[in-house]
């Protein structure tokens, strides 16, 4: 008897019915499925998805397109290295529901886990700077008065590079004070992850108002949930003059901060809890750029 199976066009229509996803990540399941569909998902090797991604980057930037009568166009633009990364993880994602659903052992390897993903650069608008988190700080003590928790979680959010989702997750009891430290089980890439904590955010936790060790940290005063925190954030972003920006901002001003003062990359890579060179290659450029105003300062 044939042995019949599954193969990734029928892996991406279950993983489609499972999840819930957006345009973008419907888009990305379109594209390896019109590059790989009719194979085994088992059986697709790393050189297939390497052949897939040339493929990608020369195809670049689509525009327009909504349905079949109507399909998007190249636009003749290459796709950023952040977009060809989103790629690999949807990928990747695929194979994760996969396993999950049986269509794969849980031994098998992803063909995406030999992929290096690319250095993605942070765009020198997109991140908060010590002085704009100063700033930012002050106005959210001056607006937040009723949750009162926002200065702190901005601050820990700077000064850590934890994810705003892994912040609201954190209990009491992830939080040592006398140690300084706080952990998280698990972060976006799976792994712990524990991050010190200096004397000013040990204060700022220190004044925040706790139950019992399995209380939320930043829950909400209401429920005891985690905390909406993003109608607030907004006000207090417009009252800084920092209309439209994300929390996620803060992570990369983490990051970017270290860099500019000379931290290692290496380093920067165990304070962001990155598992790969690549994640913190991104923040480089201000090392050197942070380097460049110094010699030009002495030396012009």
């Amino acid at each position: 008897m044939e042995l019949v199976m599954t193969t990734l066009r029928e892996a991406a229509h279950a993983w489609i019915a499972c999840v819930e996803h957006g345009s973008g990540s419907l888009g990305r399941i379109a594209f390896w499925t019109e590059q790989l569909g009719d194979k085994p998902i088992a059986d697709i090797t790393e050189q297939d998805v390497d052949l897939a991604l040339i493929a990608l980057a020369r195809r670049g930037k689509l525009k327009g397109g909504r349905g079949r009568l109507n399909p998007p166009i190249p636009t003749g633009q290459p796709l950023a290295p952040a977009s060809i990364n989103r790629f690999i993880s949807t990928l990747a994602g695929l194979y994760k529901n996969s396993r999950k659903l049986r269509l794969l052992p849980r031994s098998h390897t992803p063909p995406t886990q030999g992929i290096e993903k690319l250095p993605e650069t942070v765009d020198p608008d997109k991140y908060f700077r010590p002085d704009e988190v100063e700033k930012l700080l002050a106005v959210a003590t001056a607006i937040d008065q009723r949750w009162k928790k926002l200065p702190a979680l901005i601050l820990l959010g700077f000064h850590t590079g934890l994810r705003v989702g892994n912040l609201l997750s954190l209990r009491w009891r992830d939080v040592d004070l006398e140690r300084a430290v706080v952990s998280v089980s698990v972060t976006k890439n799976g792994r712990p992850h524990v991050a010190a904590l200096t004397p000013r955010r040990v204060g700022a936790l220190s004044k925040l108002p706790r139950s019992d060790v399995n209380a939320l940290v930043f829950a909400s005063y209401k429920s005891g949930k985690a905390f909406n925190y993003q109608n607030l954030w907004r006000r207090v972003c417009d009252a800084s003059g920092f209309s439209g920006r994300t929390f996620h901002w803060l992570r990369h001003g983490c990051g970017s901060a270290l860099a500019a003062k000379g931290v290692s990359q290496a380093q920067i890579m165990a304070v962001m809890g990155h598992r790969t060179l690549t994640a913190s290659a991104r923040y480089m450029h201000c090392n050197v750029e942070d380097r460049r105003a110094v010699v030009d300062k002495v030396f012009s």
